[in-house]
């Protein structure tokens, strides 16, 4: 089955542009530097672990931005234990997230689940395809990754070298890297 949702690009209803303002409001706020002071730094992470469902040992880096953009409404995020997101971290929930225990995402890197359908059509009237995205347990995304839209699944173990676009499904346990990702190799007993 096709967990694929084509929207139309036209703005969501006020309610969710609301909830979308604040959740992101709130990120901006604690998301200063200010906040990286060790004894501070547990006050950022227990506000992401209210904003979003998460589990325990969550450790979330200055200026990350979990968010759902275009007011697309439905989307979902549910974060395991002991993840942990560098700095400059942008999450796309649009289209449902889920991530897996002992997760590393590195620094500047970019995650989404919504494409845009171009179309001769002016850009504001492109559809949106929005689609579920499953980062299995122990998964280490580098430094400058993009993970596209197209991406359903990073299986378990499995390690994108820095600077990678992963523009198809990763397996359990592969190191793949560069421009579109490609398998590297396996990682072995």
């Amino acid at each position: 089955m096709d967990d694929k949702i084509t929207k139309s690009g036209k703005s969501g209803d006020f309610t969710t542009w609301v909830l979308e303002a604040a959740r992101r409001l709130i990120q901006l706020l604690v998301g200063t530097q200010f906040f990286d002071i060790p004894p501070i730094l547990q006050f950022r992470c227990l506000i992401f672990r209210l904003l979003f469902h998460s589990g325990s040992g969550l450790l979330v880096g200055s200026r990350c931005m979990f968010i759902v953009p275009h007011g697309i409404y439905g989307g979902y995020l549910k974060i395991g234990d002991n993840v942990k997101f560098n700095r400059n971290v942008e999450l796309d929930f649009s289209g449902g997230l889920t991530i897996g225990n002992d997760v590393w995402i590195s620094q500047n890197v970019l995650i989404e689940t919504h494409d845009h359908i171009p179309t001769r059509k002016p850009k504001s009237e492109w559809m949106l395809e929005t689609s579920a995205l499953t980062i299995e347990d122990g998964v280490w995304l580098g430094a400058n990754v993009t993970v596209l839209g197209s991406v359903k699944n990073i299986g378990k173990g499995a390690v994108v070298a820095a600077g990678s676009v992963v523009t198809k499904d990763v397996g359990a346990y592969e190191i793949v890297g560069g421009v579109p990702a490609r398998i590297i190799r396996k990682i072995s007993e």
